[in-house]
């Protein structure tokens, strides 16, 4: 009876051991202790979105989104008529604007000189070579992209480890170390499986 329950031990040990099961584990459990996983999980559970490049875009992009005056400059950029002003200014009539008396005479020349001294043309003015016009028009078009789009869902996400493929490993992982196979397997010495499988095979002969 002694040899029967050593053979069975033996056989069902050999038979955990060549499962996909136990591969399955063991690579898990390789996976969980290195050093790129601990980081990982670390950073995702713990990092603050608030020091993330993401967070970053995002905030200066809520800063020139509010900031009215380069709205309204925005606003002004395509306007009919900021586009006749300048199409005007880059033409030989720009100069009659220092005629007075032309100026009165035409409607056309005092629509010009009225818009040239407009508040809407010193925004014009102070927006058109500040930079701002285009990095608020890069942010716009930088988080409208699909891998920005993902990377704010997942920062800004206060549970974002739940999402990630390596949380599922490590449920899977959790799973397969509570299987009653691997368990068994686990718990036994292979020197003491070694000398078993001797006395088994010296037994049968």
């Amino acid at each position: 009876m002694r040899h029967m329950a050593d053979s069975e031990l033996v056989e069902r040990y050999r038979e955990v051991e060549n499962s996909p099961e136990l591969k399955e584990y063991l690579e898990l459990d390789k996976l969980m202790l290195s050093d790129e996983f601990v980081q990982k999980k670390y950073n995702w559970q713990h990092k603050d979105y608030r020091v993330t490049p993401t967070h970053d875009t995002a905030v200066r992009y809520k800063e020139l989104l509010n900031n009215k005056e380069l709205q309204l400059f925005l606003e002004i950029e395509g306007s009919k008529r900021l586009k006749d002003f300048l199409k005007f200014k880059a033409s030989k009539d720009y100069a009659k604007l220092q005629d007075e008396k032309a100026v009165e005479e035409s409607a056309e020349l005092q629509r010009m000189y009225d818009f040239e001294r407009s508040d809407d043309y010193k925004t014009y003015q102070l927006f058109v070579n500040s930079g701002l016009p285009d990095e608020f028009k890069a942010l716009v078009a930088k988080m409208d992209t699909p891998e920005f789009k993902k990377e704010y869902a997942f920062w800004s996400n206060p549970n974002r480890w739940k999402t990630t493929d390596e949380y599922q490993q490590e449920v899977r992982y959790k799973q397969l170390s509570k299987r009653a196979d691997i368990q068994f397997y686990l718990k036994q010495d292979p020197a003491e499986i070694a000398r078993l499988e001797k006395k088994i095979a010296a037994h049968k002969k």
